[in-house]
């Protein structure tokens, strides 16, 4: 009887020991993902706080919208990765100025087809959510 005592003894640790290193390794798992979206969201905020543009001019024609963009920020930006909204509505636009890439404190140009009037609202966002507006 001892034996058997002892074997069944053995087969409830050993099913603990199992048992254990299961949740270990799924607790492990799920800390490092944990940890790595903390990471993403803290470079997310980052370059979300170092980002800043200024529409600095603008030009209305019958047909053509043109608008000077400064990036005021830290971060260098995609040109054409950016939402350009009139009333609320996404606009199509071309980026006027050499190469996509907007280096901090340099200027872009865009050109939307489409005039605006007195009252429209111009609203430009980055690709990181950072934007603008202008009331004309």
């Amino acid at each position: 009887m001892a034996a058997e005592t002892s074997v069944v003894i053995a087969l409830i640790f050993i099913g603990f020991l199992t048992i254990g290193s299961t949740i270990y390794a799924s607790y492990e798992y799920s800390n490092s993902l944990v940890q790595n979206a903390k990471y993403e969201q803290d470079t997310m905020k980052k370059a979300k706080i170092q980002t800043d543009i200024t529409i600095i001019n603008i030009t209305n024609s019958a047909t053509l919208l043109n608008l000077t963009i400064k990036n005021t920020g830290k971060t260098t930006l995609n040109a054409s990765a950016m939402n350009v909204l009139i009333n609320g509505i996404p606009y199509n636009y071309d980026v006027t100025s050499e190469g996509k890439v907007w280096v901090p404190q340099n200027q872009t140009k865009i050109t939307i087809t489409r005039s605006v009037s007195v009252g429209d609202r111009i609203k430009i966002t980055t690709e990181n959510g950072v934007s603008d507006y202008l009331l004309r």
